[in-house]
């Protein structure tokens, strides 16, 4: 029996780095919520992303999204970090799989 090899190419997201939230966003001094990923995405990927995280942002009501090397930053007064973390865990694992060629776009869930 073998064990599956995991898809280098892609990102896999490794955990949140989540501060103290505040009601109030100033997106130059405070903290962002920090997704960590275990490979810098490549220009395919990122272009899926930037397609896609307008969509999460109207959604979530975030200030901003920025990307950061293997980290991607998530600015905004969301009270609900949990919520925040199933849809960007989503979206990745969704532009994953449509790198790999296994699913449709992704269209995020309605609130």
């Amino acid at each position: 029996m073998s064990i599956p090899v995991p898809d280098s190419s892609v990102p896999r997201l490794l955990g949140f780095d989540v501060p103290t939230l505040q009601t109030i966003v100033d997106h130059g001094e405070d903290e962002a919520i920090v997704a960590m990923l275990d490979v810098v995405p490549d220009a395919h990927w990122l272009k899926l992303f930037d397609e896609r995280v307008a969509a999460l942002k109207g959604e979530l009501g975030l200030a901003g999204v920025e990307l950061d090397g293997t980290s991607i930053l998530f600015f905004g007064s969301i009270a609900d970090s949990r919520r925040l973390a199933t849809a960007v865990s989503a979206l990745i694992n969704a532009i994953n799989m449509e790198v790999a060629g296994h699913t449709d776009p992704f269209q995020p869930t309605a609130p």
